[in-house]
């Protein structure tokens, strides 16, 4: 297999794409909490957190191997489809815990030690699917992490913690009420399968109203963050484009087009503009 190939399915296992939304939220925690920015501990931190999501990724890939070759939307996937065999995937895994380990042993001992928490957390966040309906809010706790590590990381205390926790309870209501609306897709196969999600348990209807109310409260979340600093003009366009996103969102999975999904990535971006707008200004 050669080394592009080889990169390229690496790109396709960890849906790198889906990155782009976790890490500007990792870098704001760090921006609003940070005493010195140092290139070195962005660096580190951007590493820190590649590694982590693919980490996440790629455990989420092997313990959900079976469900996603019985599911067509995920049978072409590289693992249940035999385009890349489970030994490379633990090489990749291997990799990348040895490349987060590293990169939080080098921001601080404090952040080492913390470093087991989030990878805990993205080995039994597959499994809740197996016995909760409520698994996307442990995804979303798995993920709201990111944002509070990015304070941990640049305080190297637990006072990043205070510092990013409206960002925090963005990211967990946001990725929680995104996950509810991409469960929609696989609405028949879990019901079928015994997959636990909220849409099989309690419903479409349901699961939208459910996912409306996680939104709702990111977004009392943001306007919250923002609040605490200058509400600039900035601030308020961004606070509307991520409500305009959301009520897309809702729209397209009423008439099952899950295409505009794509474009969540681009809130993480948002987050950022916004966190580094409301330091400027202060």
């Amino acid at each position: 297999m050669s080394l592009k190939r080889n990169y390229l399915l690496a790109l396709e296992l960890v849906t790198f794409s889906h990155t782009l939304f976790i890490l500007p939220l990792i870098l704001s925690g760090y921006f609003i909490a940070y005493k010195n920015i140092l290139l070195l501990d962005i660096f580190l931190i951007i590493l820190a957190a590649i590694s982590a999501r693919t980490i996440g990724m790629l455990f989420n890939r092997i313990i959900d191997n079976e469900i996603d070759f019985q599911n067509p939307r995920t049978s072409s996937r590289p693992l249940p489809s035999g385009r890349a065999s489970k030994n490379f995937v633990l090489l990749l895994l291997f990799l990348s815990i040895s490349i987060y380990l590293l990169s939080c042993w080098l921001i601080c001992d404090f952040v080492f030690i913390l470093s087991p928490i989030p990878l805990l957390l993205f080995i039994v966040y597959p499994y809740t699917k197996r016995f909760t309906a409520f698994c996307h809010f442990f995804l979303g706790l798995a993920l709201s992490i990111g944002p509070i590590a990015g304070g941990v990381a640049a305080t190297c205390d637990l006072t990043g913690l205070y510092l990013t926790l409206p960002i925090g309870i963005f990211t967990f209501f946001w990725i929680s009420g995104f996950d509810i609306l991409y469960a929609l897709q696989d609405y028949q196969h879990d019901i079928r399968n015994d997959i636990f999600s909220v849409p099989s348990i309690y419903g479409i209807n349901n699961a939208i109203k459910i996912s409306s109310v996680c939104f709702i409260i990111s977004l009392i979340a943001i306007c919250y963050y923002s609040f605490i600093y200058t509400f600039n003009f900035l601030s308020i366009l961004i606070i509307l484009i991520i409500l305009m996103n959301y009520i897309f969102q809702i729209i397209h999975s009423l008439r099952n087009n899950y295409s505009f999904f794509k474009y969540n990535s681009y809130i993480g971006i948002l987050i950022l503009i916004l966190v580094i707008s409301d330091i400027l200004f202060i």
